[in-house]
């Protein structure tokens, strides 16, 4: 019998390796506007809510026209994913099937707006796996806090403590562990580091992996 009773996946760079490719775009997106963003301030973006993103890249670049870089790097992520060119990280498909087969709910908690997670579950064709779709927009607290987790298990109608949240950037291990869930780190651009082991129960290379968990 499987030890988790739901399981909690955030979206970029967990079930789509879209940090790379929204790295590349970001930056493109600047150079609409005549600036040459560097990689540092966009990767610390990574798992953080549009208004925190704000905060980072205006303390950066404070001529930047925010609003304007938002609405060209949406539109510049979702046409990849409507043409197929937002690709799934390896394991998604087999874990979901696994976790459908084994009667496990599943909810998506992501930092993104809510029509941007359905669009890219949607045109992936893995929506209809999920129970839940949770953005971090309509939180009160973004990610280190605990709160889009805790609405993602109320919307499964699950204990947070019997939950496992897959997760790869630092803020999100870090509400995972606020919420009391049990947490799995996959990790993408965003390196694992030791300091990070109070947050992370498990540290694993792939999705592919995840799966014992439910099945040992």
């Amino acid at each position: 019998m499987a030890k988790f009773k739901a399981a909690l996946f955030d979206m970029d760079g967990l079930l789509f390796d879209s940090e790379r490719i929204g790295l590349i775009e970001m930056i493109a997106a600047g150079r609409e506007q005549g600036i040459e963003m560097e990689e540092e301030p966009v990767r610390a973006t990574i798992g953080k809510t549009i208004e925190a993103a704000k905060q980072v890249y205006m303390e950066w670049y404070p001529a930047l026209d925010y609003d304007a870089l938002r609405i060209s790097f949406t539109n510049r992520m979702q046409q990849l994913a409507a043409t197929g060119n937002m690709p799934l990280k390896e394991g998604v498909r087999e874990l979901l099937e696994v976790l459908k087969a084994h009667q496990i709910p599943m909810a998506v908690a992501s930092s993104s707006e809510e029509s941007t997670i359905r669009s890219y579950l949607e045109n992936a064709g893995i929506l209809h796996y999920f129970d839940a779709l949770v953005s971090g927009v309509d939180m009160p607290r973004s990610k280190p806090a605990p709160d889009i987790f805790l609405a993602a298990a109320d919307k499964l109608h699950v204990d947070p403590r019997d939950c496992l949240v897959l997760e790869d950037s630092y803020n999100g291990v870090k509400a995972g562990r606020a919420a009391h869930c049990t947490v799995c780190m996959v990790p993408d651009i965003l390196p694992y580091y030791d300091e990070l082991s109070p947050f992370v129960d498990h540290l694993l290379p792939s999705l592919t992996h995840v799966i014992p968990l439910f099945t040992a």
